[in-house]
């Protein structure tokens, strides 16, 4: 997994209240070290890890226990 901190900033990743279940893992496109990452940030928006491969990033979620979510 990357450093949270290196990730680029997500803005408005969730809605307050919304998917708040310690569960869930969200999977949005973004950008890091100038490339097009896929992302996996947890139920309070933190970024956990970085991949460049969609259906990787499901499965890296999933392996951790935690259902994935497609966010645009």
């Amino acid at each position: 997994m990357l450093d949270k901190n290196m990730l680029t900033e997500i803005e408005g990743l969730l809605a307050e209240g919304e998917w708040n279940d310690d569960n869930s893992a969200f999977i949005k496109q973004g950008e890091y070290n100038g490339k097009q990452m896929w992302l996996i940030c947890n139920a309070e928006g933190e970024k956990i890890a970085a991949t460049d491969n969609r259906d990787f990033a499901f499965i890296v979620a999933r392996q951790n226990d935690m259902e994935p979510h497609s966010v645009h």
